[in-house]
């Protein structure tokens, strides 16, 4: 099996992988895992258990952890420290039933979109696992409820970005209403509390929960993990891209039972967050909060925060340029590589038409002034500037798709350059070219698809005359423009 393009968990091992990644490509071959590297050092307390896992330095998992003690082959980023407000060793307690009036009927369309007859095709599976004491009637509207705010997350986040998208879980009809169903798994004791998935998950395949067109979603009442998700790392933009296989596998156990964890845990099956990705921390996260799959996962980890809507922890992809975009421009990363919102295990909604082009004047937080293109001059190579806002044709911005023009030609970053301090001028629109194409994030920051860098006047200026150039995306005034 030839290895395809995969994120690497450790940096410790990011030098020993790369050579050993070069020498896979060469042979065109996986051989079995070899051990990398030590372990992390084991963290119960926050569930951060490494316990048989290994970093594979060859075959289908290098450069990730792949799970030992299982008869097939698992790759994982690795445990999930626990989100704020969750502690691996206190359950959480059990919802009620939701009712509507005193009838005692459950709420129509629990879940708002449900597909064919429940069972066929690709589809999550939520799985209750416990030992000799179940409580599965006692947490089965937790599970229920858990699982539809995960499908809330998924369309939520993809309404941001114009479209539509739904978890396609195994259902039934409770009630007259589409709801989730929970499968009530029991194992022995031993595997359920094994400071180790593998024992767990042994126990589960041989009760048949190995179908290649279901990705499992566990909820586990254990203590060991907060969470924890298989995860293949594969980036290319395919239909046949590992992620959109079974069977795969993502726990959760009691300390950790909402739709964050569910979510997050389901995104790393789903594919999320690929190595190369624009914000990618090297563990299978973002660094760009607020966000489902961000964290900081690591001490060297750095997050900056550019969705500052605190709500957006609970959504996917901030700004929607790293792992998730239901319709990404065109030559940006996610029309290039692969996009969780392709997912085949996820219900698409229609394809929504391109937004009309719309005209705006782009005001700069820092300075109050507005992007301007100097007395009107629309020659190839045109510096823009900030000036003081008059409501010239100057400063009116067209937005057609991923390009912003002025007077009919396109902002370009020159040259094709990336770097900081590259000039931001006019230039002849070109089909196709990334230099020429902006995504308008939601924190009033624009960032060339190219080069990930946010438009900035030159050394923060306010005054007139202030040259705009590429720099580091950084949420500061300097980098916020708002449309007027």
């Amino acid at each position: 099996m030839s290895p395809y393009p995969r994120t690497r968990p450790h940096r410790l091992a990011a030098v020993c992988a790369a050579a050993l990644l070069l020498v896979l490509s060469i042979s065109g071959g996986g051989a079995a895992a070899a051990a990398g590297p030590p372990l992390p050092a084991d963290d119960p307390a926050r569930g951060m258990i490494y316990s048989g896992l290994q970093l594979a330095r060859t075959g289908q998992c290098a450069g990730l952890y792949q799970v030992t003690g299982i008869p097939f082959t698992m790759c994982t980023h690795g445990p999930d420290a626990p989100p704020a407000g969750l502690d691996v060793h206190t359950s959480v307690q059990p919802l009620p039933a939701r009712t509507t009036g005193t009838d005692g009927v459950i709420a129509p369309q629990a879940l708002p979109v449900c597909e064919g007859d429940g069972t066929t095709g690709r589809r999550v599976e939520v799985l209750y696992i416990h030992g000799s004491t179940s409580r599965y009637t006692q947490f089965l509207e937790t599970f229920r409820t858990v699982a539809e705010g995960v499908d809330t997350i998924y369309n939520a986040s993809a309404q941001e970005t114009g479209g539509e998208r739904h978890v396609r879980f195994v259902t039934e009809t409770v009630n007259g209403a589409c709801r989730p169903v929970v499968r009530n798994v029991q194992i022995a004791d031993s595997a359920l509390n094994a400071n180790d998935w593998a024992p767990l998950l042994n126990a589960v395949r041989a009760q048949g929960w190995t179908r290649t067109d279901r990705k499992y979603l566990e909820f586990v009442d254990a203590q060991v993990f907060c969470g924890i998700g298989g995860f293949a790392g594969d980036t290319r933009k395919t239909d046949t891209n590992a992620s959109n296989n079974g069977p795969e596998y993502a726990r959760a156990d009691n300390g950790c039972w909402n739709a964050g964890v569910a979510a997050h845990e389901l995104g790393h099956n789903f594919g999320a967050v690929n190595n190369n990705a624009p914000n990618a921390s090297g563990f299978a996260h973002c660094v760009d909060e607020w966000d489902v799959m961000c964290y900081k996962d690591n001490a060297n980890t750095v997050i900056v925060t550019r969705c500052t809507d605190r709500a957006h922890d609970q959504r996917l992809d901030c700004n929607h340029d790293d792992y998730y975009h239901t319709n990404p421009p065109a030559g940006s990363y996610l029309a290039n590589f692969y996009n969780v919102a392709d997912n085949l295990f996820l219900i698409r909604g229609s394809a929504p038409p391109p937004p009309p082009p719309t005209t705006f004047r782009l005001v700069n937080a820092a300075s109050g002034r507005c992007l301007d293109d100097p007395n009107s001059n629309n020659t190839n190579g045109t510096q823009l500037i900030i000036w003081t806002c008059n409501g010239g044709q100057n400063q009116l911005v067209t937005q057609n798709g991923s390009s912003l023009r002025i007077l009919g030609k396109c902002l370009d970053a020159f040259g094709n350059g990336t770097a900081n301090g590259t000039r931001i001028v006019l230039w002849d629109c070109i089909a196709g070219a990334t230099n020429q194409q902006w995504t308008l994030r939601t924190d009033g920051s624009i960032a060339g698809v190219q080069s990930g860098r946010c438009l900035n006047p030159s050394g923060g200026g306010t005054a007139n005359n202030t040259p705009i150039v590429l720099f580091d995306c950084n949420g500061s005034a300097a980098q916020r423009w708002t449309r007027s």
